[in-house]
């Protein structure tokens, strides 16, 4: 009885449009993917493969700058601050992914025993709350960009194509929370039948 309510309950959830990527990983279905805009499907291919090179790169950064400390005695020049550089994107471009398909950790045991009508409200207060964070990030991000041109010292880097990961990444933060605001606000009839 308990676990008919709660299934009841879980179908109507504003929470479910984002949450159903999980449930239906697990099962090994991947129609969740489809769901999403075109726009983000594709951000989401170009981001996967980016971050595919970029971990390539700095395996190879590191793990050659490993063998040449421990086997040849010698070190690269240059191989930390590359590697320093390419787990900056790795982090943001990440973070913005994981933001992409939900899966930054929360905690829903409180939510997800609220009424579908609450959940709504809490979900679209979250997802505000999220906005204001990535503006603030944002706005951060530009203002570093602003005072540190110039370029890394051993490699020659401009260090604005190192910067610009967080805005990149905050810049596709924001367009994903907008989308979900859009999803919550949108009438129960219209989420359904999307």
């Amino acid at each position: 009885m308990a676990d008919e309510y709660q299934g009841d309950r879980e179908q109507d959830s504003p929470r479910q449009d984002f949450d159903t990527q999980q449930a239906e990983t697990e099962e090994g279905n991947d129609d969740w993917y489809g769901d999403l805009p075109a726009f983000f499907r594709v951000i989401d291919t170009i981001g996967k493969t980016v971050m595919v090179i970029l971990l390539v790169m700095l395996i190879g950064t590191v793990g050659s700058n490993v063998f040449g400390r421990f086997v040849l005695n010698t070190s690269m020049a240059g191989s930390a601050e590359l590697s320093r550089f390419l787990f900056i994107w790795v982090i943001f471009l990440g973070a913005a992914l994981a933001h992409l398909h939900n899966e930054h950790i929360s905690v829903t045991l409180l939510v997800e025993r609220l009424p579908a009508s609450v959940q709504r409200w809490v979900v679209l207060l979250q997802e505000l709350i999220i906005l204001v964070v990535v503006v603030a990030l944002l706005i951060s991000a530009q203002q570093v960009m602003s005072i540190s041109p110039g370029s890394s010292p051993l490699l020659g880097v401009p260090l604005a194509w190192v910067n610009v990961a967080v805005p990149v990444s905050a810049g596709i933060m924001a367009l994903v929370t907008l989308y979900r605001i859009a999803v919550v606000l949108r009438p129960s009839s219209e989420r359904t039948a999307a």
